[in-house]
């Protein structure tokens, strides 16, 4: 039987630390680094929400069992390494002599404590128990040695595990996220320490002297919060921050041409995407009819009004004029030549009378208005982008508006199915198309963990079957047959509306080597002072 590389090979990675495999040389003694970050981060709890900036803040302080270089590339982390016994079983041997930053020992009890936490955090709009669902069981073979059991063969099991920071069993029982916050609760093993976190600004961070890894140049690291992308732009040009994500497109230009500024970029894994809503039948809270009057007959149930709207989008334009060729047009939620991506899903071509024709045939000659909700500070350009399609739209005879709000109140919102159509993003963390099918157009199903991120809450009986069945075949080939079968099944029935695929940006001063990251994350152990 034929595996996956990444998961099989790991007793070759056994050998190198984390710290091999990323640009970690000694720093000058006595620095700061101040990192200035475009997505908004809401919380240090390292399992409340999956979002990148949230992920960007907890990998600071809370290591993973097995860690990503920045190339994607799985190494060890707090195990040293892991191996299958069998098809359903797993061995892991965890890193001796790690401690947490208040001296404590880490054990194989954190990591059952850990698994136990991350699946049902109180209050989370979207926790980590999709990243666990395939565990069924821990089993602690001896303190630095954990076995875990799946009910099904789960061969992204390792991927997953990239996801869940390890807390302390000690520290965390009966924490809070409010604990986490306020650093009480705050103990990981982590190569930055917790300082201070101020919502919406900040967090700061202290180097962890306990670290099992290479000591950090780095003495204090800032993450400060600047949504604005001019703001972020201007906070690195001034001097203020030394090195910044997701840097204003507008602004790319005269910052490759200035000689104290470095651009950092890498293809991405971050698709942009639209997500009607399929929770009601009836009438849904932000569609009208010309008269302003609510339908009584929720549009986006019927295929060809997602159609129409997918044909409407000129997703070039989009990838050219409003993110100025730092994205691609994409049909699929995998970048082309990826593991399960799809050759037969090609970007739809805008097709605004085919579109129109299909809204007669729906019933909707006329059209409806509609509010197409959007973040404002959490992917370049978001607002932005929403107001092109909001255009594109209207001129099918959809009269669309365009209400941009916090991430902090958008996730909140929209995890609760208050819209009618939003605008998302999402990284497929396993670096394949099972993820998103899993967590973002499997049926709702919290106790499996299924479609936690469905936020349109699509169900499809038959695509849930064919996705359960892909990931849980271990052969390669046969594995990516069916991934990429899914996907032409899903992208056929359209439960959301693939828009961009984006590259990742940073933009950094001069006398500071940085690695870009294919999964977005801005981490201070991937920057070095050079000289």
């Amino acid at each position: 039987m034929q595996r996956r590389h990444f998961l099989a090979a790991s007793g070759l990675l056994a050998t190198t630390g984390w710290g091999a495999l990323a640009p970690r040389a000694a720093h000058a003694a006595g620095t700061t680094l101040q990192i200035g970050l475009g997505g908004a981060f809401t919380t240090v709890d390292p399992h409340f929400y999956h979002a990148v900036p949230n992920h960007t803040v907890a990998m600071h302080m809370f290591e993973r069992l097995i860690n990503r270089a920045p190339d994607g590339r799985l190494i060890p982390g707090l195990a040293t390494e892991w191996k299958p016994l069998s098809d359903t079983l797993w061995e892991f041997k965890l890193r001796p002599g790690v401690k947490f930053h208040d001296g404590g020992d880490f054990t194989a009890d954190d990591v059952v404590f850990t698994f136990e936490r991350a699946r049902d955090v109180p209050n989370s709009p979207g926790g980590f128990g999709g990243f666990l669902r395939a565990v069924e069981r821990v089993e602690v073979m001896d303190p630095l040695t954990i076995r875990l059991h799946t009910p099904v063969p789960a061969p992204d099991l390792g991927p997953n595990l990239t996801y869940v920071g390890i807390i302390s069993r000690r520290v965390g029982e009966n924490a809070t996220t409010a604990d986490y916050n306020s650093g009480k609760a705050a103990i990981g093993t982590g190569p930055y320490k917790f300082a201070s976190y101020t919502p919406g600004n900040r967090v700061e961070m202290v180097r962890n002297d306990l670290w099992w890894g290479p000591k950090q140049g780095w003495e204090k690291v800032s993450l400060r919060l600047i949504t604005n992308p001019a703001g972020r732009t201007a906070a690195l040009l001034s001097g203020d921050v030394d090195l910044i994500d997701t840097p204003s497109v507008s602004d790319l230009p005269r910052l490759r041409e200035d000689s104290r500024i470095n651009v950092a970029a890498i293809p991405g894994i971050r698709l942009l995407y639209l997500v009607p809503d399929l929770s009601r039948e009836g009438e849904s809270p932000f569609v009208t009819d010309k008269a302003g009057k609510p339908l009584a007959r929720n549009p986006f149930r019927d295929l060809r009004v997602r159609q129409a709207l997918s044909l409407a989008i000129q997703r070039d334009a989009l990838a050219e004029r409003v993110m100025l060729s730092t994205a691609e047009a994409t049909g699929q939620w995998m970048p082309p030549g990826s593991y399960s991506y799809a050759p037969n899903v090609a970007p739809p071509k805008p097709d605004p009378e085919r579109a129109r024709r299909l809204l007669a045939e729906a019933g909707l000659p006329d059209g409806f208005n509609l509010t197409l909700h959007t973040p404002n500070d959490r992917y370049p350009n978001d607002a932005r982008l929403a107001q092109a399609i909001a255009q594109m739209w209207t001129r099918i005879g959809v009269q669309t508006t365009v209400e941009a709000m916090p991430w902090s109140t958008y996730a909140a919102r929209g995890g609760r199915q208050e819209f009618s159509m939003g605008l998302w993003g999402w990284g497929s963390a396993t670096f394949e198309g099972g993820y998103m099918l899993s967590q973002c157009m499997a049926s709702y199903n919290k106790e499996r963990s299924l479609g936690l991120y469905n936020y349109g809450r699509y169900s499809n009986a038959e695509l849930d079957a064919l996705t359960v069945k892909a990931t849980s075949t271990v052969d390669d080939t046969a594995r990516e047959k069916l991934l990429i079968e899914a996907t032409e099944k899903a992208m056929a029935d359209l439960p959301l509306i693939p828009l961009l695929m984006l590259q990742n940006l940073w933009a950094v001063r001069k006398g500071i080597a940085f690695s870009p990251r294919s999964d977005e994350r801005t981490l201070a152990v991937d920057a070095r002072a050079e000289g």
